[in-house]
């Protein structure tokens, strides 16, 4: 059975997905203090707990030591600079064992639109997360021009990504294109359908950047 360690467990996103990954693997959730354990999910399937602070690279490493995945759904703060999540997913690969499978929660504002520009430089993006909009722009052409490993998942939610959004078991997994507009027109996602998306790139092992949405088909 795979070891998962899930980076930003205690965030909504991140919860939602300690909360599906524990029914498929085991599951280590990072906190950033003790007191984070009352933020985690109540789950019918135990998993482990670690502190994990991002600005210690050997704690990092310890909290990574014999996981075969590690999944990145932390979100910082708005005000970052552009390659705060590039120096990011560094760290987590350099700490990370050599093998290991990085699955990052990745942000609509690295959409493609048809004129060559991203989604962050659209009027409707909203302009208070429009530094993580940036960033994620650029972790995203980090991870696609094979500088950021071989083993990883970008997976993009649509900018309707409901936190409250019912489970429905499902999901539709598109590749990347030149055009990514009407997904972020029309795309729509739940976290914990979105979380059931991230579960299946962690067993699978598949890898790449993917666009996750609802589907009307269930996947298995």
């Amino acid at each position: 059975m795979r070891r998962a360690l899930v980076l930003g467990a205690t965030g909504r996103a991140g919860s939602a997905v300690v909360a599906e990954l524990s029914t498929h693997t085991r599951v280590v959730a990072a906190m950033r203090v003790p007191t984070d354990v009352e933020r985690l999910p109540a789950t019918t399937a135990p998993f482990e707990t670690v502190i994990v602070d991002l600005d210690d690279p050997v704690g990092i490493a310890a909290a990574a030591q014999d996981v075969d995945v590690v999944v990145n759904a932390i979100r910082l703060r708005e005000d970052i600079p552009p390659t705060a999540l590039i120096e990011l997913h560094e760290s987590i690969r350099e700490m990370s064992p050599a093998d290991a499978h990085i699955v990052t929660v990745g942000g609509a504002g690295s959409l493609h639109l048809p004129d060559g520009r991203r989604f962050w430089q659209h009027p409707a993006f909203p302009a208070r997360t429009l530094p993580r909009g940036i960033a994620h722009s650029r972790l995203r052409d980090h991870l696609e021009s094979d500088r950021g490993g071989t083993r990883w998942s970008y997976l993009i939610p649509p900018p309707a990504f409901d936190p409250d959004g019912p489970r429905e078991g499902r999901f539709h997994a598109a590749r990347p294109a030149g055009d990514e507009s009407r997904f972020a027109q029309t795309g729509a996602i739940g976290y914990a359908d979105f979380a059931v998306a991230t579960a299946h790139h962690v067993i699978t092992g598949q890898s790449g950047t993917r666009l996750i949405d609802e589907a009307l088909r269930k996947v298995s």
